[in-house]
Parts: structure tokens; C-alpha cells; sequence
């Protein structure tokens, strides 16, 4: 094998496949015709005597050759940009974007405190952030689109690297004037027996709950869905509705009172948790570091949850 091969474009044409999952829309992409990234992508199976895609009905899915392939393709993009980033450093007015993708439960709060503070210390760092389902905030950082994700896991991912990670229990919360706002316990039946406001079908918290349920044998109709979590905790706020959501996201409110969090023994056990992800066995700038340290102290600990 001629090593210069990945350091050509055809290892750009065969990413692009890869993110896309279809020649045409890589070339779309490219701006070239269809039948030069076909090329492009025989060139390096045969240089590298491996295949590299496996033609499936719902596009071109990477073989096994072709996901180490892609790995270290996205390596050697964020490690040239590590060395850009560095070159610039030496400029004492020189600037570094850190860009982010996150679940909607770190967007209203938590991270622009976490941003702000982080600049009173490091002013030449900026930020670009993004708000995603968790599983496109974790598809983001292995493609490299992002350079940091703060999302929700129920599990550990292939080429993702977690730099922090604590358990995120599930909250359920209600108004103050709730009939159960009072109680020393609740369980998970009786919420149910209430007006339910439940996030969408893609959100960890309804996964979660959809497990739980089933664990319990409990069937439950929802008064109304939601992708947004300020939609859902502004109806349980006006009306008698339960909601649920994890405790970043109810922070201030819970601390002001607007907010209770009603004590249900089924839902302590977390089987979720907070995770700050980076693509793995990428080498971080000093910057990026520095963030994550930061931020990482300002997360619940495991003595807080």
C-alpha cells in the first residue's frame, strides 16, 4: 500500500460517503459528478485491498475496514486542525472556536452560564453551539462536525471518548398547587393516574420512562407531547399536568420554587447518564481541555444526585 494515499482527496470523497451514506449526495456535496467519487472510492479499495462499503438497500453502510477507515480520517481533519489552531495561538490576538452540540437540557441554562464564565478567564475563546436530539449529538462528534457534545446516554458508543460522565436521574416535576406537591412519596403508578405532559418519542427521558413503565406494567396516555422542554414545563406550570425532565434543566426553577420535584422511589435509580463527549483518541487542543475542565466542575457530582 502507497501510505500517500490517505493524505490525498480520495480520502475526503470517501468521508463525505460515509457522512452522507450515498454516492450522489456526497457529490452533491463535493460539487463533482457522481462518477468521479465512484472512482475515488475504488481507487482506495484497491490501493488499500480492503472494501470499504457494503451496498445495503438503505445506502452505502461502511464495512468494518471502512469505519477504522473513517476513524482516522476524522483524527487526521481535527489533528490538522489542532496544529492550525496552535500555529495561531502564537498571535497574541489570536481567537479559537470551540464548537458544541447539545441536548436542549444544557442550551437554556447551563452552558451560556458555563460559556460566560469560562470567557472571564480565557477571553479569545468563542463558541458556536448547536441543539440536537441526543443521538445527533453523539453522531456529530464522531463525524467530527462538532468538537464537543453534551448529551444523555443510556449506554457506552463506539468512537466516542467520554471526558465526564454521573449518573442523570428523572425528574417528575409539577406546579407548587399540584395534589401531589406535598407528598413524602409518590409512586410511579399514581403519577400516572394524573394529566401527563411527556416529552417526545426520541427524547432519553421518554425512553427511560417507556422502561420503567414496562418494568411496572403500567400503560399511560399523555394530554400533550412535546419535543420542547420550556413548552412542557410552562403547561405543568399553568395547569395540573406531571412532567419530567433531568435536574440541569429545572435548576433555577426548582431553587426558586416555581418547581417541585415529587419524591418517586421508581425513578432514583438512574439508568441514564450525563455524558461530555469528545471523538475518540483524538488529541485535544489546549483550549478544548480547558473547557471541559471547567464545565466538568460546574456538573452535579455523584454526591449531589
Amino acid at each position: 500500500m502507497n501510505p500517500r494515499i490517505l493524505q490525498e482527496a480520495a480520502v475526503r470523497y470517501f468521508l463525505e460517503v460515509v457522512n452522507t451514506g450515498s454516492i450522489s449526495d456526497a457529490a452533491a456535496k463535493l460539487h463533482v459528478v457522481p462518477s468521479a467519487v465512484s472512482r475515488q472510492i475504488s481507487r482506495l479499495e484497491s490501493e488499500l485491498n480492503a472494501t470499504l462499503f457494503e451496498r445495503q438497500s438503505r445506502g452505502m453502510v461502511p464495512s468494518r475496514a471502512g469505519e477504522l477507515l473513517a476513524a482516522y480520517a476524522r483524527r487526521s481533519l481535527l489533528d490538522a486542525e489542532h496544529v492550525s489552531t496552535e500555529l495561531d495561538a502564537l498571535r497574541a490576538d489570536a481567537e479559537m472556536t470551540i464548537r458544541i452540540a447539545c441536548t436542549e437540557g444544557f442550551a437554556a441554562e447551563f452552558l451560556p452560564h458555563a460559556m460566560t464564565q469560562f470567557r472571564r478567564a480565557h477571553p479569545s475563546a468563542r463558541f458556536n453551539l448547536a441543539v440536537a436530539t441526543a443521538s445527533a449529538v453523539t453522531r456529530q462528534v464522531r463525524e467530527a462536525e462538532v468538537d464537543l457534545g453534551f448529551t444523555f446516554s443510556l449506554g457506552p458508543v463506539r468512537d466516542i471518548h467520554v471526558n465526564y460522565a454521573q449518573p442523570a436521574p428523572v425528574l417528575a416535576v409539577v406546579a407548587p398547587t399540584h395534589p401531589l406537591a406535598q407528598r413524602s412519596e409518590v409512586s410511579l403508578r399514581e403519577l400516572f393516574d394524573h394529566p401527563l405532559a411527556l416529552p417526545g418519542p426520541n427524547s432519553t427521558l421518554r425512553q427511560l420512562l417507556d422502561i420503567y413503565c414496562s418494568r411496572e406494567g403500567i400503560r399511560y396516555k399523555s394530554v400533550l407531547d412535546s419535543e420542547t422542554l420550556e413548552t412542557l414545563l410552562n403547561f405543568s406550570l399553568s395547569g395540573d399536568a406531571i412532567t419530567f425532565s433531568g435536574e440541569l434543566f429545572l435548576r433555577s426553577r426548582l431553587a426558586r420554587g416555581q418547581l417541585v420535584a415529587l419524591p418517586v422511589p421508581e425513578l432514583h435509580v438512574s439508568d441514564r447518564n450525563i455524558e461530555v463527549q469528545t471523538l475518540a483518541r483524538r488529541e485535544l487542543p489546549p483550549l478544548l481541555q480547558a473547557f471541559i475542565a471547567s464545565v466538568s466542575a460546574l456538573l452535579p457530582s455523584r454526591d449531589t444526585q
